[in-house]
């Protein structure tokens, strides 16, 4: 674990530090020719095991601590595991030179007495305390795992492929007239009623009937600039073409031709089961985490005057609006990599 949490912290840092220019190759073509000048020892006379030392002859860097590092950061770091072979020197080296500079970074600090400061205490702090909370998470998390059936795969499939599996949204392609009296819109219909061609003669011949007409293009679940009834009225027509009426409320009648109805169409679950294995994971973890984070709010008596930050009227419509295309699934899923990210923020801040 100590190799783990050492590469969170710190080879990041040292990748970044090795592609500064401050850090690059003339920093260390500089240091090559002031080593030669002092006549410090060469790579040659270097104790075995060690790949730094000191002017003193004291060791700096051991292969055993670097060899330590650089295996954390290939287990730990994905990417670097798909490189290439051939790219696996240039990594080694680059984090070689980090690791010699930032341990001469820190002689220096040390020396200076910065790390004795307030602001650097505090800073050090805050970046304990972040990955501390980092670590937590990672722990609460595990307590989690689970496998997964075919079942749950299929039935996550059933449930959530509008979000991942959907190639193309299906509808009803429609268009409609408005009318004020139910009367005068069962009038018009009874001009149309199976006759779905003149519709839009019908229309197209009386100015009154021309500006209520609006096309809807292709209705579907997506659909925002339509109303919530008479988006329902369209979709649950079972079968097109056809004209129908669909009463909104007592002042609003709409005569609607429907020419067109398709379905979506999805990726089929044998295609996407294997990547379901994952999914299905992650949200079974999160529905058991939060449901343990509520038993141990309960369990401890936590209290949480949440009101403080209670939004407007008017913000509340806003968080409603946008919560309805949310899922609060999702946000269980997403726990621990947002703590994650919430850490990764906070270090680069301090």
């Amino acid at each position: 674990m100590k190799g783990k949490y050492l590469v969170l912290t710190v080879f990041p840092v040292l990748l970044l530090l090795s592609g500064c220019s401050w850090f690059g190759s003339s920093t260390k073509d500089a240091s090559n020719a002031a080593a030669t000048d002092a006549k410090v020892a060469t790579e040659s006379n270097l104790p075995a095991g060690v790949l730094a030392v000191w002017a003193d002859g004291t060791a700096l860097l051991t292969e055993k601590e670097f060899n330590e590092l650089f295996d954390a950061a290939i287990k730990e770091q994905p990417e670097l595991q798909g490189m290439a072979p051939s790219f696996m020197p240039i990594i080694k080296q680059n984090l070689l030179n980090s690791l010699v500079q930032y341990k001469i970074i820190a002689k220096y600090i040390e020396e200076k007495g910065l790390d004795k400061t307030k602001e650097y205490l505090e800073k050090l702090e805050q970046i304990s305390k972040a990955v501390k909370q980092k670590v937590n998470v990672d722990f609460f998390v595990k307590e989690f795992e689970s496998s997964v059936s075919e079942k749950e795969k299929k039935d996550y499939y059933d449930k959530n492929k509008d979000r991942f599996a959907l190639v193309a949204r299906g509808g009803v392609k429609a268009s409609g007239v408005k009318f004020d009296k139910e009367a005068d819109a069962q009038e018009f219909l009874g001009k149309v009623a199976g006759k779905v061609a003149e519709f839009d003669k019908l229309v197209k011949a009386d100015a009154k009937l021309t500006k209520a007409m609006q096309d809807f293009a292709y209705v579907n679940e997506d659909s925002r600039q339509i109303d919530q009834i008479l988006k329902n009225g369209i979709l649950s027509i079972a079968k097109a073409p056809v004209v129908t009426i669909i009463k909104v409320d007592d002042k609003n009648f709409w005569v609607v031709k429907a020419t067109e109805k398709k379905a979506s169409q999805y990726r089929s679950y044998e295609e996407l089961k294997d990547q379901l294995e994952n999914a299905v994971k992650q949200s079974k973890q999160g529905e058991a985490l939060m449901k343990k984070l509520t038993e141990l709010q309960q369990k401890y008596g936590v209290k949480v005057k949440e009101a403080i930050f209670a939004p407007a009227q008017d913000e509340k419509a806003m968080q409603a609006a946008l919560a309805e295309g949310s899922d609060s699934e999702d946000d269980a899923e997403q726990f621990a990599q947002d703590d994650s990210q919430e850490v990764e923020k906070t270090t680069k801040a301090a």
